[in-house]
């Protein structure tokens, strides 16, 4: 036991050695317990509110008195004409194509008035040959394309019309590309146009939502996104979450970012992510997205490209592309900086703060050397025990959720995708279970434990060390260029304030002149505050992101347990705050069977909770449908991220029991499910073949080292047809195709070729030529073509399963074309 004079002489530490449990009030629990808990309840209630509000819509005279974006304009002008599906393998393409084209001329004539060059490339002549067996388009063909990506062409043109109006600094490039979904072939197109060796930096505008706000999520960039943070634009959303989860191969979707920055070209990257489930499907519409949402983006982009414009040194400096940090507080903050700046504050952090933790505690006292160095050498021991009980409490913590979130996933899988605000709860309250859980045993176990523990400095001080040590880990995370960990560094600097509010404050006298509990001052109300303030609202912005973005990514494939694991992180890391005060407010045991009873009831609510709703969660079923021109039934796909049972009691009341009764399901990739069932609604075009192709060949021409062949085809109704070999390493194989040079690079082999052509009924050239020594295994090549427009019932199998689905399910596809594809025979000979 330490001597009563070193208690008295040492302000910092003092009281945290060995005190004593104090007699409690007996309704201590009740109110650190409504505190805490009514506190984080406002606290989170009042950053969802701030989330999901936005912007209000401005007209062209507001915008313009306000040097703002005009969403109202937008809205009406542009984007209302995104009412059809237009992916580039169906017919309304071309159409938005020419309303872009004459928008342009009529913008150029104004631009002329204004004194301002511009120059407009309608056609652009640059061939691209790619060795892709799919082709994907801007847009997909099972919606009509308004967030994904209407709104971000809107916003660019609205975006150009400015520049008319007010003459830019510097010469801006407006690139409306075809064929990015997917394949981002659009964007490869670009890169070998002249133009894109002058192009010092992009900001591209993207859409995987349906609406919502839109997310600053991948920028290498630095200056440019400080422009965006300074530029006064409202309501700022930015997290490096999103490159984070693509990184990490969780968030299945791209953008033609990665093309240009793969070609050494830095940039922004803007897009809807909420919610998720209306991707690529028929609510991809204008009933489902808001003037408020496109009024949000526009401001960013406006935002970005204007302090862009408006700086010579963003654009003369720009260089090679280097990672960067960024991120809002509550949309009004936005907060910039190079992976540098982060190691170096995080360096500080971890040098300063336990340096002046000690620096305050030896000069605060008159004690001698020796006194100190003992007090010292007792207080690191129970600062150990309290990081030891952060520790163990964490290791709870995680083995609870983990085990009830696989327990959850055997038993209703895909509960998080529909029901994730209750899957939220349930996993917060299996959280904080772990952690009384822990510190009952702890107590039970070791009375040194609990006497020590019952002095909140303890837990404090441990909780401190253990954001230390996060820290340490951030810190290399950082040296690898993760940046979703920024937080910790907030962690450690929160606790170590209220851990000096704490112990730099007198205990609170209550009624018979016993403390509250054993360390807690008359300000612990404030310490709490402190303590959980910046934490709460960092993490609750990760959770919210993760529910919004990340929920609806099990249908395409990411597997449901790190859905769990996404929700699950941030809420451990801000129920862990809550360490001291379970100890503060005592009744640990009974404190773990209350909450042993709450989380049984919201475990029974999380298996009554359905998978989709026809809300913001219907399940998203992948359609595509493949037929051989002569048979009379064609096969159609599906594929989905929930079980067989869901899929096949939907499908049981959606289909006529003939195609029903051939229906079969496997399990597809890991984590999704696939069936299958034939139909007799074949595509409508494919079944007049000699009236929708024509193809025409002549025999192979051979010497002696290689033979020849010449094929010329035409589809009336496709602009997507693919020549598909037999034989799979046709030794020597290179095509032409018209005129275009396609050859197999080292080590590999073509197993197809697929052409894109402008107009239906064009004629397409197939020149390939082989080794000779292959004329007799070279096989033959069978003729398909890809078929994406349904909107006057051109295939029948898609419109009529759509119709026949219930609320809570929507029909969309893999890639942006491909809905129908069709082979047609005989094969064509190759030798």
């Amino acid at each position: 036991m330490v001597s009563h004079t070193r208690e008295e002489t040492t302000p910092l530490l003092s009281r945290i050695v060995d005190t004593p449990a104090v007699p409690q009030q007996k309704n201590t629990t009740k109110l650190i317990y409504s505190y805490v808990f009514g506190f984080l309840l406002l606290l989170v209630a009042f950053i969802y509110n701030i989330r999901i509000t936005l912007p209000t819509p401005l007209s062209d005279v507001q915008a313009r008195e306000l040097l703002d974006f005009p969403g109202i304009h937008c809205y009406n002008e542009y984007l209302s004409h995104f009412n059809q599906p237009h992916s580039a393998n169906q017919k309304n393409n071309q159409a938005i194509k020419d309303w872009i084209v004459q928008l342009a001329h009529e913008f150029k004539l104004e631009a002329t008035e204004n004194g301002i060059d511009m120059e407009i490339i309608a056609d652009d002549p640059t061939d691209l040959v790619s060795k892709r067996n799919k082709f994907s388009s801007d847009s997909v063909s099972t919606s009509h394309g308004v967030t994904d990506n209407g709104m971000g062409t809107a916003v660019a043109i609205e975006l150009l019309r400015h520049f008319v109006q007010h003459p830019p600094q510097h010469t801006v490039i407006f690139l409306f590309n075809n064929f990015e979904e997917g394949g981002l072939i659009g964007a490869d197109a670009f890169v070998r146009h002249p133009w894109f060796s002058t192009v010092k930096l992009f900001v591209n505008l993207e859409g995987t939502g349906a609406g919502g706000r839109a997310l600053l999520f991948r920028s290498n960039i630095l200056a440019a996104v400080h422009g965006l943070a300074s530029s006064g634009a409202r309501l700022l959303h930015a997290s490096p979450l999103g490159n984070d989860l693509l990184q990490a191969k969780l968030l299945k979707s791209d953008t033609d970012y990665t093309t240009f920055t793969n070609h050494g070209v830095p940039g922004l990257d803007i897009a809807f992510y909420y919610p998720r489930s209306h991707y690529h499907t028929q609510r991809d519409d204008l009933a489902h997205t808001t003037p408020q949402s496109l009024q949000h983006m526009g401001q960013m982009a406006l935002g970005s490209v204007l302090s862009i414009d408006g700086s010579d040194s963003i654009v003369e400096q720009a260089g090679a592309p280097e990672p960067v940090i960024y991120y809002d507080i509550l949309g009004r903050v936005m907060l910039v900086y190079s992976f540098f700046t982060c190691q170096l504050i995080n360096i500080l952090s971890l040098v300063l703060v336990p340096l002046g933790l000690f620096t305050w505690f030896w000069f605060s006292t008159t004690a001698n050397i020796h006194d100190k160095k003992a007090l010292l050498k007792d207080n690191l021991v129970l600062v150990g025990k309290g990081l030891v009980a952060a520790v163990v409490a964490l290791a709870f913590m995680v083995v609870f959720t983990a085990l009830f979130a696989w327990i959850m996933i055997l038993i209703n899988p895909s509960v998080t995708y529909g029901g994730v605000n209750v899957v939220v709860a349930y996993l917060a309250v299996a959280a904080f279970l772990g952690l009384v859980a822990s510190q009952w045993a702890m107590a039970r176990f070791s009375g040194s434990f609990a006497n020590n523990l019952a002095n909140m400095q303890v837990g404090f001080y441990g909780l401190t060390g253990f954001w230390w040590l996060l820290l340490v880990v951030a810190t290399y995370l950082g040296s690898q260029k993760v940046a979703a960990v920024y937080f910790a560094v907030y962690f450690l600097i929160s606790s170590t304030l209220a851990t000096l509010v704490l112990v730099g404050t007198r205990p609170k006298e209550i009624e018979g002149g016993s403390e509250l509990a054993a360390g807690v001052t008359r300000f612990w109300s404030i310490a709490f505050m402190i303590q959980v303030l910046m934490p709460v609202i960092l993490m609750t912005e990760f959770l919210l992101l993760g529910m919004d973005s990340m929920r609806h990514t099990t249908a395409d494939g990411t597997p449901e347990g790190a859905i769990y694991v996404l929700l699950a992180t941030p809420i451990i890391l801000v129920v862990l705050h809550l360490l001291p005060w379970v100890h503060a407010a005592g009744q640990l045991q009974k404190t773990t069977c209350c909450t042993a009873l709450v989380f049984v009831v919201l475990f029974i609510a999380c298996l009554v909770s359905s998978p989709f709703n026809g809300d913001s969660s219907p399940n998203r079923i992948v359609f595509n449908q493949e037929y051989n021109a002569s048979d009379a039934l064609s096969t159609v796909a599906l594929i989905t991220g929930s079980s067989f049972g869901i899929l096949q009691r939907t499908l049981k009341k959606a289909l006529p029991l003939s195609e029903y009764e051939t229906m079969v399901c496997e399990s597809y990739l890991t984590y999704q499910t696939r069936c299958t069932y034939q139909t007799a609604l074949t595509p409508v075009y494919a079944r007049h073949p000699k009236k929708e192709i024509s193809i025409t060949h002549w025999p192979a021409s051979c010497d002696a080292k290689a033979c020849s062949l010449n094929i010329t085809t035409t589809a009336e109704n496709s602009l997507l047809c693919q020549l598909q070999f037999s034989n799979a390493k046709i030794q020597g194989l290179q095509a032409w195709i018209n005129g275009n040079h396609v050859k197999a690079g080292q080590n590999e082999s073509i197993r197809a070729l697929t052409t894109y052509t402008k107009a239906q009924a064009s004629a397409v050239h197939w020149d390939l030529l082989y080794d000779a020594d292959q004329a007799q295994a070279v096989g033959d090549a069978l003729f398909s073509c890809i078929y994406d427009d349904w909107t006057e019932g051109e295939i029948p199998a898609f419109t009529t399963l759509r119709d026949n689905l219930p609320y809570n399910a929507l029909l969309t596809i893999k890639g942006g074309v491909g809905l129908a594809k069709v082979h047609y025979s005989p094969s064509i000979p190759l030798n």
